[in-house]
């Protein structure tokens, strides 16, 4: 067995092996495939990093792939860096023995480039547990919310609140207009409509490079969708979705303030649930719904669309606390003055 350290995809044999592990692991997401790695290649805010087990036979038995982020650039950077790891690791038949071995390469090189590391399962990872403690992490609840598309049409549409039905029934009165984005134009129309509303409500979003990236990369493997609403012919929402072994990831999605009465928002979520069931996706994602018992501003928004609450939670370690403490009271004082 040996431990690599992936920084690139350039070796395609080692991708193939690794894209295998992934499709085929009982707990694998489009978050540690190699594809989704490659997009934020050659990203002035991101530097993807795997870790891969490797044994004498060349076959992958662990995969651990993140990303780490940069808030600012500059002499700033290190301060507020962090790795997100979506979907947590995988190992061969969720072994404990290649779990803690992973977690404690991946400790090592990582501590060295990032302030914090925050992992965020997307689904139960209760059996590593014991090693997510023993390597250091702490455990916080974090809630997301699932839509079953396996069941009947009708009752999918049954399951959504009295208000999303009217709110869906209302945005087909006023002529708006669903499908998928075509072109390099289109998607940066609907990047600049995100850009708008998450300056607003201060937030930051990724540069405009990695959604080309996916949809370059990813799209045509079926592995991405970018998806619009139209009013009289101008783009109003947008909502762009990963997909992967059945389903439908929620990644980013907003709507344009000046039309919320006519509710694209609404609309297009429920297109694109329609649509998966439509083509055989199997569940909705709604990428997250904040923590137990404190405000998130959509979760409500999401819950009416007739899913059921999950819970996997997030693990999250600290390697540098005094850089953390500072790079927290930095964060705050960006959002203030914006």
């Amino acid at each position: 067995m040996k431990i690599l350290i992936v920084s690139d995809v350039e070796n395609k044999e080692l991708c193939s092996v690794w894209d295998q592990f992934v499709l085929t692991h009982p707990l694998g997401t489009i978050f540690q495939s190699p594809g989704y790695f490659s997009i934020f290649l050659h990203q002035k805010e991101f530097a993807p990093v795997a870790l891969l087990i490797q044994n004498e036979n060349g076959q992958v038995e662990g995969v651990l792939s993140g990303i780490i982020q940069y808030q600012f650039l500059g002499p700033l950077k290190k301060m507020a860096s962090r790795c997100v790891v979506m979907g947590g690791p995988l190992v061969r038949n969720n072994d404990p023995g290649l779990l803690a071995e992973l977690l404690s390469h991946f400790n090592v090189y990582i501590r060295r480039h990032v302030i914090y590391t925050q992992f965020r399962n997307m689904c139960d990872m209760g059996f590593a547990h014991r090693n997510f403690i023993h390597a250091g992490y702490k455990y916080e609840e974090h809630l997301n919310i699932h839509v079953d598309l396996t069941r009947d049409a009708d009752e999918l549409w049954k399951d959504v609140h009295k208000q999303k039905r009217y709110e869906v029934n209302r945005a087909k009165r006023e002529g708006l207009k669903f499908g998928p984005i075509t072109n390099i134009t289109e998607l940066e129309e609907s990047y600049q409509l995100l850009k708008n509303i998450y300056i607003r409500i201060k937030l930051p979003l990724f540069p405009f490079s990695v959604f080309e990236n996916a949809y370059k990369v990813l799209a045509p493997k079926g592995m991405a969708c970018f998806w619009a609403a139209y009013s009289e012919g101008n783009l109003i929402a947008t909502m762009y979705t990963l997909c992967y072994r059945g389903r439908i990831y929620d990644y980013f999605a907003g709507g344009d303030n000046l039309h919320s009465h006519k509710f694209p928002n609404s609309m297009i979520s429920w297109q694109v649930m329609q649509w998966g069931k439509n083509n055989g996706m199997t569940l909705f994602d709604w990428g997250g719904a904040g923590k137990p018992g404190q405000p998130y501003g959509v979760r409500d928004f999401k819950e009416k669309f007739g899913g059921r609450f999950v819970n996997f939670g997030r693990y999250e370690k600290i390697h540098m606390p005094i850089l953390y403490r500072m790079a927290k009271g930095a964060f705050k004082f960006i959002r203030y003055i914006r």
